[in-house]
């Protein structure tokens, strides 16, 4: 179902003032008044925080924006036809893949005694396989736990290699099971989250405000299991794999793991409880379950990067501003709702007050990697742009409140705090940009990273690679990959979203008065 923006004016209306009360419960940001780059910023051209606002809820009201799928092709459209309103020159660039998407899924189980029952699904695996509208039958069968293990650290100066990483990943998996008795049957797996192990993969360049602690690890709601394909050449039927250190109500409706090829075989998750209950019974014997997971393969779906251009006074240099447009919810990805706010402001001055254009790729494919190259794709495709381009800020999962399981994950809650924000850089230059920029900003509780261990996260890893000064700010919330209808929205904070893009309007500002040459400077912590 596809929805127009005034058939959303009242309700987007009130979701504004929830947006804006959500945690600082005060009207307006007043803007900071030090740092270099505040000289720069023009308060009275940025679009309003109701506007800015009303774009994101009436982006979370189309739902899930899975790659290529109606909510996504229309939030698309939209984002080209407003930069054009802006005055913009865009540009789209068209890729196809076979698209996949789940219609029915449920679980059945017969025990060898007592009644039959069918337990709560929270998700099902992206990509994973599909039944008939009757599913698959078979024998309950336990076949392991898995708890993944931080990689080896790699040797100084080494670039991050996700295809040996994704290998290492998918043998450690292949070990942790017994696949000896799970032909023909339905195979029970259960996992705990996996570790980010922040103070391994970063050095701090700096913290805001200065006396918060960035976290040394965090853990959050992710699908441990990555690849289901060993389970499938075993000639399992189906998987159900289980949480066991989340609350129902966090692993609800998560789409993990994404941008995996198809898998060949139906997978369902379900909760703590759930999992114990059935362990309980595939450790028995007798017990059966049924799978269903009906989906749709539809061949040849597309699905476009849209690219909006903002010329300056000179075309030999450029600053992108890039994020991706597709996801599950209202934070994953809504950095196109920041790229909006700051095309507009920036089209609203005179050429002469640009020194450089200023392009935003907003690039498809991020939850279809296996298919289309997202960022990477842009790059190779358009070779002459980046060798022009002598910085770049990546945008990604904006207005984040923290949301937490309780010790014991029975309660899953606000905290009161803002999601913490990683914001990582090579360049100190980039990283000192940034740290001014959020000074007096609402965006408290953001680490300024430097990725000394391979800690690239999300869509700003394609320019740094290819030697652009790269900013990827990319917060990492429990509920970054739940598909839920109304895309989380009472989980984000407008004020917070204003904030951040006046930080981010600062930035591009104080990126665009400095050399190229000043912009890469780049030198160890410590």
């Amino acid at each position: 179902m596809t929805f127009s923006r005034r058939s959303f004016m009242k309700w987007a209306t009130m979701a504004t003032t929830a947006g804006l009360t959500a945690s600082a419960r005060a009207a307006m940001l007043p803007l900071a008044e030090n740092g270099l780059a505040e000289a720069h910023l023009r308060p009275d051209l940025l679009p309003s925080q109701a506007e800015v606002w009303e774009n994101l809820a009436w982006m979370a009201k189309l739902g899930p924006k899975y790659t290529g799928n109606k909510a996504h092709v229309t939030f698309v459209d939209f984002l080209a036809d407003q930069m054009k309103s802006y005055g913009l020159e865009v540009n789209r660039d068209r890729y196809t893949f076979p698209r996949w998407e789940a219609k029915r899924w449920e679980i059945s189980v017969n025990p060898a005694s007592g009644a039959s029952f069918k337990p709560e699904v929270t998700s099902y695996f992206p990509y994973s396989g599909q039944t008939a509208a009757t599913g698959v039958t078979g024998e309950l069968v336990y076949a392991g736990f898995y708890k993944p293990q931080p990689p080896p650290e790699p040797p100084a100066g080494a670039q991050f290699d996700i295809a040996k990483m994704m290998a290492n990943i998918g043998a450690a998996e292949a070990n942790a099971f017994d696949l000896s008795n799970v032909k023909g049957k339905i195979v029970l797996v259960d996992f705990a989250v996996g570790e980010r192990d922040y103070k391994k993969s970063y050095e701090d360049w700096g913290v805001y405000p200065v006396d918060a602690h960035f976290p040394d690890v965090v853990r959050p709601a992710r699908g441990a299991i990555n690849d289901l394909t060993k389970f499938q050449k075993a000639g399992a039927l189906a998987v159900i794999l289980a949480w066991t250190d989340v609350s129902d109500a966090n692993a609800r409706e998560q789409y993990t793991p994404f941008s995996r090829p198809p898998q060949g075989i139906p997978g369902l998750y379900v909760g703590k409880e759930t999992g114990e209950r059935l362990k309980a019974l595939a450790k028995g014997s007798g017990a059966k379950a049924t799978v269903v997971l009906e989906a749709d393969t539809i061949e040849n779906s597309p699905t476009d990067t849209v690219t909006a251009t903002l010329p300056g006074t000179s075309s030999d240099e450029i600053i992108m501003v890039n994020t991706h447009t597709d996801g599950p919810n209202a934070t994953e990805e809504n950095g196109a709702i920041a790229c909006l706010a700051l095309a507009k402001y920036f089209a609203a001055m005179s050429k002469s007050d640009r020194k450089r254009t200023i392009i935003f790729p907003m690039v498809t494919g991020h939850f279809a990697l296996t298919w289309v190259p997202s960022i990477f794709g842009f790059i190779k495709k358009y070779p002459d742009t980046i060798s022009k381009t002598v910085a770049a800020v990546t945008i990604e999962h904006l207005a984040c409140q923290e949301w937490m399981d309780d010790a014991t994950t029975s309660h899953y809650g606000y905290t009161g705090q803002n999601q913490w924000s990683v914001a990582i850089t090579e360049y100190r230059a980039m990283a000192n940009i940034l740290l001014e920029a959020l000074q007096g900003s609402a965006d408290k509780r953001t680490g300024v990273v430097n990725p000394v261990h391979g800690g690239w996260l999300g869509e700003g890893g394609g320019p740094n690679r290819v030697g652009i000064p790269t900013i990827g700010y990319i917060p990492q919330p429990n509920y970054l990959l739940a598909g839920q209808q109304n895309g989380c929205i009472e989980k984000l904070d407008g004020n917070l979203l204003y904030s951040q893009v006046q930080v981010f309007a600062k930035t591009i500002h104080r990126i665009d008065s400095m050399s190229a040459a000043e912009l890469k400077s780049k030198a160890s912590t410590g």
